[in-house]
């Protein structure tokens, strides 16, 4: 039978006795405040059925709120006392192990509830990670939204594992990852792209890989291109001369020449903000 108490237990103040006499011991108890609560009890075990101690043994209430959390002892066990009574969520966790989906249990006044909990195996357990963070070299500030690539290095040959994007602060992470040697890329409108020095991880290892983006100096400028063709058949012409002017105040000044291709396009880039012509030609030697 389940016991619990109902008062706390008073003692009274010493009473002496010399004799035949009889001594009058009043006692004023106090309401137990663990009236309305149980016990929560039980055993983080394998698959197998041997134990796993110092477990991380976590109570939520039925809402999924964390309420307690105590450790499984050498033999597995674990005791969560003074709980308040009503429905609650509870599961364990162990780095090496997954953590098992929440059971549901019901605290009774005075009874204890007893909860067995089964841990399996994280087959990654034993692989490792790279993480680190993107930032911008010129003010170290974390650069977000970064593309963040990840490659394996074998010898001579460079095999592409995954991408992932920096977040807020400039974080990424790669996990699960087997034994090897790594690089990351990053890259980003705006800045110039970024390798980081190889590193190399084996078993459970996390290792960290920062690294620095700079800004691209080239990133404000624009392009200016186009086709050239006959005006009467409409046909490209390959091999045009085609000068760019930049107009300032009505002076015209050459700031660079290109001839088209094949196709007759032509291209201009790395142009800083600015007003522009374009002049093409085509120009033989008669001599």
């Amino acid at each position: 039978m389940p016991i619990s108490d109902l008062y706390k237990l008073q003692p009274s103040a010493p009473v002496t006795i010399d004799g035949h006499e009889e001594e009058s011991v009043n006692l004023s108890l106090q309401a137990s405040p663990n009236t309305s609560v149980g016990i929560v009890q039980g055993t983080v075990l394998l698959p197998n059925g041997n134990p796993v101690p110092f477990a991380t043994v976590q109570l939520y209430t039925s809402q999924g709120v964390p309420f307690e959390h105590v450790n499984s002892n050498p033999q597995g066990q674990y005791i969560i006392p003074n709980v308040p009574v009503g429905s609650y969520l509870i599961t364990a966790a162990e780095p090496g192990y997954l953590t098992p989906v929440r059971i549901p249990l019901t605290v009774t006044q005075g009874r204890p509830t007893q909860v067995s909990i089964t841990l399996q195996s994280n087959p990654a357990a034993t692989r490792g990670a790279l993480f680190g963070i993107v930032r911008n070299v010129t003010n170290n500030e974390p650069v977000n939204n970064a593309l963040v690539s990840l490659f394996q290095i074998n010898g001579s040959t460079v095999t592409p594992i995954g991408t992932v994007t920096s977040n807020a602060s400039g974080q990424y992470l790669f996990a699960e990852l087997p034994d090897g040697t790594f690089f990351v890329q990053a890259t980003l409108a705006g800045f110039l792209s970024n390798q980081s020095a190889p590193v190399t991880i084996q078993g459970p290892e996390y290792a960290p890989l920062d690294i620095n983006l700079a800004v691209d100096p080239n990133a404000n400028t624009g392009t200016v291109s186009g086709i050239v063709t006959d005006q009467a058949t409409e046909a490209a012409i390959p091999n045009a001369l085609v000068a760019l002017y930049a107009l300032n105040a009505g002076v015209e000044q050459i700031v660079q020449i290109t001839r088209t291709n094949q196709g007759g396009l032509y291209l201009f880039g790395d142009l800083p903000p600015g007003t522009y012509r374009v002049k093409a030609t085509v120009q033989v030697n008669t001599g």
